[in-house]
């Protein structure tokens, strides 16, 4: 039974910031093993639906750690750091009484501490029965062999003239639709909201992004659920979807893209860890409920404080950054380095045609939205949340630059105080009216 001091379960972004983080610390060789299902070493996920579309994203370039700013670490950086990378290696048992890890081959792999990284999947329609959800040419996105089989129906569909339709307008959606309208497709975008990421965009925001994706050509169906996919000789043909009427509309479509949300991939843990949030509880440490095993990145539910309120609650958070994050602080906790309870400032980023926005904080509903900058020309824009007398809760920002994006983030983590009013001007003026203020 090969043994590990430590294995990482989970070939996504935290598993290449955690061997960093265990290298940086002092690491011997022949300690850690990363366990993947994936036949690639780490990679920087969110490049996937950005550049991979457009073709300018191949591996090896984007294994991690250079999304980061680190080395990128191809298999030979393992390798020559002693680590053991089990890719193409499934766990179908994990037996955290016994420590140890059971794989679809039959070998059993132990370990003295285990890392679960087992990130997420998407949600997939075929869950919620709609019919058709099964069809041939309907994408999800999540790994290189997602994306790689989207180019491929790319390809095809722009030689044939075919129709692409995608489901969802958050992130996923944004971002692909984005991808597929600019490799020359024809996009229609069909989503539940009044707006595009209404979970975050107020729709004053939303309306910067929904007229560049209108000047692109991408049609965009609001207040709209799809109820159905048709199809020929297995392979999908037409959307059917209900709109707020509840009239059904039907349209071609010869490629479809679904971005509806995703769930952590907990399954193997249920019983045997306390769960929250969807995930998997941790504490300040990223260590769950049982001694020696820790968790991190999209199924960690860990503390966090509130910015707005300061209450702390258990969350999961499904961003890049919190991968890294995370996985540099179970690494640290296991190497006995104590480092300080996480502290995690919720971050969001995208990147759509030619523009570029950051997020930090939090959006509350009853809190404050003031606009600012030129939302008229897709400039240098932007909206601060105000909470309770004035404190910045949370910032957004289109057209900055890297230095004004650590001036936002600053803004919110410090709860820099702000009357409505005194926010006025362009984006940089607003930008170093917070910066004097820091």
């Amino acid at each position: 039974m090969p043994s590990y001091k430590i294995i990482f379960l989970g070939g996504g972004n935290a598993a290449g910031y955690a061997a960093r983080a265990f290298v940086e610390n002092g690491l011997n060789a022949g300690e850690l093993a990363i366990v993947t299902e994936e036949p690639y070493c780490a990679y920087e996920r969110p490049a996937l639906s950005k550049g991979y579309l457009l073709g300018a994203a191949r591996l090896p370039g984007f294994h991690t750690c250079v999304g980061g700013g680190g080395e990128r670490q191809a298999p030979e950086w393992y390798s020559g750091k002693g680590i053991a990378y089990l890719t193409n290696s499934r766990v179908i048992k994990a037996d955290l009484a016994k420590k140890a890890l059971t794989l679809e081959s039959g070998e059993v792999l132990s370990y003295e501490h285990l890392i679960i990284g087992t990130g997420a999947r998407p949600i997939r329609l075929t869950e919620s029965a709609v019919p058709g959800a099964n069809l041939g040419g309907i994408h999800y996105l999540r790994d290189v062999k997602d994306a790689d089989a989207l180019v491929a129906a790319i390809a095809v569909a722009k030689e044939t003239g075919g129709k692409a339709i995608v489901v969802g307008g958050g992130y996923i959606g944004m971002e692909v639709a984005a991808g597929l309208a600019s490799n020359g497709l024809t996009v229609t975008l069909i989503f539940p909201g009044s707006h595009l990421l209404s979970r975050l965009f107020t729709p004053e925001l939303a309306a910067v992004y929904e007229r560049l994706y209108d000047a692109k050509g991408v049609k965009m169906v609001k207040g709209a659920k799809v109820v159905g996919f048709g199809g020929a000789d297995g392979k999908v043909s037409s959307v059917d979807y209900k709109d707020a009427t509840g009239a059904v509309h039907h349209l071609e479509a010869s490629l479809v893209v679904v971005g509806v949300g995703a769930q952590a991939n907990v399954e193997l843990f249920k019983g045997q860890l306390e769960m929250a949030a969807g995930g998997i509880k941790v504490d300040g440490q990223m260590a769950t409920s049982v001694p020696g095993v820790f968790a991190v990145g999209d199924v960690a539910a860990f503390p966090l404080a509130s910015v707005a309120t300061g209450q702390v609650s258990l969350a999961r958070q499904e961003h890049v950054t919190h991968c890294r994050l995370s996985a540099a602080q179970a690494a640290k906790a296991i190497l006995g380095l104590s480092p300080p309870p996480y502290d995690y400032l919720p971050y969001f980023y995208s990147r759509v045609f030619a523009l570029s926005w950051v997020f930090y904080g939090e959006a509350p509903a009853k809190a404050a939205k003031v606009h600012f900058g030129d939302m008229t020309e897709a400039k240098c824009f932007g909206c601060l949340w105000l909470g309770t007398g004035g404190k910045v809760v949370g910032a957004f920002l289109e057209g900055g630059s890297a230095d004004d994006a650590v001036v936002l983030k600053g803004a919110v983590a410090k709860g820099l105080l702000l009357s409505a009013e005194a926010v006025t001007g362009s984006g940089a003026a607003v930008v170093a009216q917070l910066k004097a203020k820091l």
